[in-house]
């Protein structure tokens, strides 16, 4: 059941009418670059899971049929059409996230991976589509208890996905508390806590549903009024290149790791506590952390044709993902790798651009070049298609980024 592919389009509607109430309101939820990014990262998340094959039930179907003389001396007997029986899978699966997202955030190559979600200035619903493209492939441990109640693969698949679609609308700020709630579910108030760097927030509220985990094993935290939220992490991504988002903490330690003379520190700092930097790395390269006391979000300055030529880009992106999602089953195995790669591109070069990085007028050109080469290799309508965008993308871009020196600039905000 890919009920997570089928909400997609739920998702995008909800962020439109969230992003319409706050250019009606005034509210200041969202900025231009900043929902880009986020929304950059979930694309190529989702295309690069087209082209990567999951662990978890490649283990876990061979142990589920190994283990079926215990199911049936225990009695279990799952059933997907029982109400009672999914209830009580999601709450099992939701069990075994809190301890994998809890250890997302407490070891670092764990949080190498999971910091992609964190990373975002704002806090809006682009927010919770902000997923990394994949780390270290060993989160399927933190499943495996589900054997020991029999859990099949189609349930647990089922439970897995509620658990991840519930999780898209607690990333908004304009849900109020609801206390009965607080002390059950998973709310936008708890979760605003999750995501805030402020150091009474750090490191709380884990639950994916059910905050009661957090209440039990006391990771609990309320969110405060004399402490409003600041979003992001205490060592900004200072990008919106998805490729940057996930390389980041891998980055870092690599660094530390080659900056280091302690052999022990060489091997290890990969799976200490989340923070955990040598000392002699450290000194060779501070890395500073965000001054909280006047804290400023990243917000480079680009011109407003700039700006606008990203959203135009943006927009043609995800349509072509929903194809190429669409699509995949169609394509061989070399072609989806070809289209995921060029896609992915894409995504990098237009994050760059609303950095207002040097290369990216250079590189947004070459990518338009291959694109326009590749055209007479495609089917006839498809290829006319292609050539008819890059030639024009080609036109605008060369426009704003080398002839209209005079542009007007503004920051990415407005």
């Amino acid at each position: 059941m890919n009920l997570v592919t089928l909400a997609i389009p739920f998702f995008l509607l909800a962020v439109l009418v969230e992003l319409a109430l706050d250019r009606r309101y005034g509210w200041g939820l969202y900025r231009l670059n900043d929902a880009i990014g986020s929304l950059s990262a979930g694309i190529l998340s989702r295309i690069t899971g087209l082209i990567r094959k999951g662990l978890l039930l490649v283990i876990y179907i061979p142990l589920f049929e190994l283990l079926q003389p215990y199911y049936q001396a225990m009695g279990f007997n799952w059933s997907l059409d029982n109400g009672w029986h999914l209830l009580l899978a999601i709450a099992a699966y939701d069990f075994c996230y809190y301890w994998k997202h809890r250890f997302a955030h407490e070891i670092n190559i764990f949080w190498a991976d999971h910091l992609v979600h964190h990373q975002s200035e704002d806090y809006n619903l682009t927010t919770a589509l902000r997923q990394p493209s994949g780390g270290l492939p060993i989160g399927w441990i933190f499943y495996m208890p589900l054997l020991l109640i029999g859990l099949p693969a189609e349930l647990l698949i089922t439970a897995g996905a509620i658990d991840l679609i519930y999780q898209f609308w607690v990333h908004t700020q304009k849900f109020p508390k609801v206390r009965w709630m607080e002390w059950i579910f998973v709310t936008p108030s708890n979760h605003r806590v999750h995501h805030a760097q402020n150091k009474v927030y750090v490191d709380r509220n884990y639950g994916g549903v059910f905050i009661i985990w957090d209440r039990l094993f006391g990771t609990y935290q309320e969110e405060l009024e004399q402490e409003p939220c600041i979003y992001g992490v205490r060592k900004p991504l200072n990008s919106f290149d998805p490729l940057a988002a996930n390389l980041q903490h891998y980055k870092r330690m690599a660094l530390d790791a080659w900056h280091t003379r302690s052999w022990w520190d060489k091997l290890t700092l990969w799976f200490r506590r989340t923070g955990y930097r040598p000392a002699d790395a450290e000194a060779a390269m501070p890395v500073p952390s965000s001054d909280l006391a006047d804290f400023q979000r990243y917000d480079p300055e680009i011109s407003a044709g700039q700006r606008y030529y990203a959203l135009a880009q943006h927009v043609i992106y995800s349509g072509a993902t929903l194809v190429l999602i669409w699509a995949a089953a169609k394509l061989s195995y070399g072609q989806l790798v070809i289209a995921v790669a060029l896609l992915g591109a894409a995504l990098i070069i237009n994050g760059r651009i609303l950095d207002g990085h040097r290369l990216a007028r250079v590189a947004e050109l070459l990518r338009l070049g291959i694109l326009l080469a590749i055209a007479p290799l495609l089917p006839a309508a498809l290829g006319l298609g292609i050539f008819a965008y890059t030639l024009l993308s080609g036109l605008i871009w060369w426009r704003l980024a080398f002839a209209d020196k005079g542009a007007t600039v503004a920051t990415v905000s407005d």
